[in-house]
């Protein structure tokens, strides 16, 4: 029986028993550190240098928007190559930007254009490699565990952002853009060593044919059409993402603005929605299979929809007069709430998906994953930063925090009227109405 195929185990963090998933975590876990470290010091970069929040809309577009031009031939390349090739090309092509951004800040001849060039790329990589590491990520854990280690991903995912943007104040301060910069450079080589070191052998590929790229994405759409819940999942991420995830790229303009802090307060805001996410996700990977997903779902956008209009509404219940470290911590519960909603609901969307679909189109499905949320929220971003720009970014939190309510509401309360979780079985166990 092979790592993969090993009895799961029961509890939070049982998929770390498997010695290549450790691995794979430890490495990700250090290389996301510097992801987190170099977006938070890129937006505050920015910020600092241009004062808009316009320019902060088109850096979160930069950061995501070609994964939609790229992330379906990237997901049915990454069922014919080999996950672990793929991953180790984009981590090594990631690392190359981080570096000439670098290199550009610390002799001070970087441009605006040069910036969003550069974070583009890097996001062109990324969009190749996380189908891939969905991919890998089932051949390192296997069916049995896979629900486990999706919510532990997202758990590690969001636990960076904790650590990352608490770093970013320092590094400011210490180091330099330039050197946050470094920094995210050198993170790359323990993602890489840790792939290296995994033993787990790689199943064979189909291969690249003439036109086989483009056969294998139409496969998957064909796939996503005979499939109206997987789709209806899809789109609700994508609504979440354009109708309310814009606002964290704007919050330099929260934190300076709002709530009165400096960069240090800055990091101190996405540490504490860090810290959020991790704990939504850890509840995810705790509650299992048990719970039903669509209701989770629900609940998650509720959470977030909630924390948001409160943090919409930080001047009508603070007082500007307030010391600095109580108006930090009520913005800092407020980006928690939100985060944890958020979380809640990517996390069981992800898995929910993730067990439904075939293994043959895991790659290919979650390509277009991909192109859902790389789409969704920097479009989002955009509009959120012109809006904000026309009419301040409280009122356009208002309004994204209400929209993302009612939906929440309604979502809700279909589940009330909806069909019990035992009535009808799909694939892997997993009830046909969820």
């Amino acid at each position: 029986m092979s790592a993969g195929e090993a009895a799961p185990r029961r509890g939070t963090f049982a998929s770390l028993g498997n010695r290549d998933y450790r691995l794979y975590f430890i490495g990700q876990g250090v290389s996301l550190i510097g992801t987190w470290l170099q977006a938070a010091a890129v937006r505050w970069l920015v910020y600092e240098q241009t004062g808009s929040a316009d320019r902060l809309g088109v850096i979160e577009a930069a950061n995501l928007m070609p994964g939609l031009i790229v992330g379906l031939f990237a997901g049915a390349i990454s069922d014919r190559v080999a996950p672990r090739r793929m991953i180790l090309a984009m981590e090594l092509g990631q690392m190359a930007c981080a570096t000439t951004l670098a290199t550009l800040v610390a002799a001070g001849t970087i441009q605006f254009w040069q910036m969003v060039a550069i974070l583009a790329t890097a996001r062109i990589c990324v969009s190749f490699e996380l189908p891939s590491r969905h991919v890998f990520l089932y051949e390192l854990v296997g069916q049995a565990s896979l629900t486990n280690a999706i919510a532990l991903n997202a758990g590690l995912f969001n636990a960076t952002r904790v650590i990352g943007p608490a770093l970013a104040g320092v590094g400011f301060a210490v180091l330099g853009a330039s050197g946050c910069f470094a920094v995210n450079a050198v993170s790359y080589l323990a993602a890489i060593a840790s792939v290296l070191a995994i033993r787990t052998a790689p199943k064979a590929r189909g291969g690249l044919g003439r036109g086989a790229a483009l056969g294998d994405v139409l496969a998957g759409l064909a796939y996503l059409r005979g499939e109206p819940k997987v789709s209806r999942h899809l789109a609700l991420m994508g609504f979440l993402g354009l109708a309310g995830m814009g606002y964290e790229a704007m919050m330099p303009v929260f934190a300076r603005t709002v709530v009165g802090v400096g960069v240090g307060g800055y990091s101190v805001l996405l540490a504490s929605g860090g810290a959020g996410a991790t704990a939504g996700a850890l509840t995810v990977a705790r509650m299992g299979d048990g719970v039903r997903k669509e209701r989770m779902i629900a609940l998650g956008m509720i959470g977030f929809a909630a924390f948001l209009l409160l943090a919409s509404l930080y001047p009508r219940w603070t007082s500007p007069s307030w010391p600095t470290w109580a108006r930090l911590a009520c913005g800092a519960g407020c980006l928690f709430g939100a985060w944890f909603g958020a979380s809640f609901f990517y996390s069981s969307t992800q898995t929910l998906i993730q067990m439904t679909i075939p293994a043959e189109l895991r790659g290919r499905i979650m390509g277009v994953w991909m192109v859902v949320f790389s789409g969704s929220v920097p479009l989002g971003a955009l509009w959120t930063g012109r809006a904000s720009a026309a009419w301040g970014v409280l009122p356009v939190m208002t309004g994204s925090a209400l929209t993302c309510l009612t939906v929440g509401a309604l979502l809700l309360r279909a589940q009330g009227r909806s069909t019990p979780v035992g009535a009808r079985k799909g694939p892997g166990g997993i009830p046909r109405g969820l």
